[in-house]
């Protein structure tokens, strides 16, 4: 297959894709009393309905991809498959049609900050109000299963047939960053009101506990980034534990920092009821100050961090 035919594929499918995609956006918002009642009635319960969601979602993903890659680069695989035009086009339909439907539906399951759950009637507040939580799972699947799926491919279609081990090792990098990013919004969600009490009983109020988390993101990223540049030195037993605990000090920091953050429709100290922020507005005259302090920490630390490993350098040579 030549480049030009591989451009008119990319063009046929970015036009399908941005096509479906409004198609499901359109069907989400006409369909949206039958999920409920599916939601509802769904062996599990909400939880199981949308990992089932982001399971099919994943699915459609990868049998629509593989389809293609397939006819596009049939002596990469390790086995020949060849489709016949309608069946590929078939399948990329079918697949992709489940991919966005199941990814929209999950976007519309997402709770809104800015909106009571008890006082609107979309899917996301009846979620939200009746099994709290629930949207993470189908995220999760959806996520976990598309980095599997990817891996596959990877696996299935890597340039170098001797070297298909070594081709997962991007897949799993980006993998691996997704989940952290995931896991920190999700932290910043879940427990919005729990960093808001640990606020307030901290030492020092609000502003010191939002500066000790910044600080605490800099100084996470650096003691992972340290121990693994110098894992040669350290026992193989020491490096790993002290890599897992800079990622982890950073997730947790950085998922309180977004939680102080002000939600996008804020109406303010007298006519919100939940949220980090909205606590912090109502006990303190100036809480977008106290939250900027604490973002601010973050690249001052990062700075100091990086003058002090400079010079650490400059001393070495």
């Amino acid at each position: 297959m030549d480049k030009a035919q591989e451009n008119r594929i990319a063009r046929i499918l970015t036009v399908v894709m941005a096509v479906g995609i409004v198609a499901a956006i359109l069907l989400f918002i006409a369909l949206r009393d039958e999920l409920f009642a599916l939601a509802q009635g769904w062996p599990g319960g909400p939880a199981a309905f949308l990992i089932c969601l982001g399971l099919a979602g994943a699915l459609g993903m990868f049998i629509s991809v593989a389809a293609w890659l397939f006819h596009i680069w049939p002596d990469r695989a390790p086995w020949q498959l060849r489709l016949h035009p309608a069946i590929r086009h078939a399948i990329t339909a079918i697949g992709g049609t489940a991919a966005v439907l199941s990814t929209v539906f999950l976007i519309g399951a997402l709770p809104t900050r800015a909106r009571n759950p008890r006082g609107c009637e979309e899917l996301s507040c009846w979620l939200e109000s009746h099994e709290p939580g629930s949207w993470v799972w189908g995220l999760v699947s959806l996520g976990v299963a598309s980095w599997l799926a990817s891996l596959v491919l990877a696996y299935l279609f890597a340039s170098d047939p001797a070297g298909r081990w070594a081709a997962l090792i991007p897949e799993a990098l980006i993998g691996a960053g997704l989940a952290v990013l995931f896991t920190v919004l999700t932290l910043s969600l879940r427990y919005e009101d729990a960093y808001s009490d640990l606020a307030h009983e901290w030492p020092g109020g609000p502003r010191l506990f939002l500066i000790v988390a910044g600080a605490l993101v800099s100084l996470g990223v650096g003691g992972a980034v340290w121990a693994w540049t110098h894992r040669r030195r350290l026992p193989t037993w020491g490096t790993l534990p002290l890599v897992l605990a800079g990622v982890a000090v950073t997730v947790a920091a950085l998922s309180v920092l977004i939680a102080a953050v002000p939600p996008r429709r804020y109406p303010g100290p007298y006519l919100c009821d939940e949220g980090f922020y909205c606590a912090l507005d109502q006990t303190h005259d100036q809480a977008g100050l106290i939250v900027g302090l604490g973002w601010l920490a973050l690249p001052i630390t990062a700075a100091l961090i990086g003058y002090a490993a400079f010079r650490a350098a400059k001393r070495t040579r």
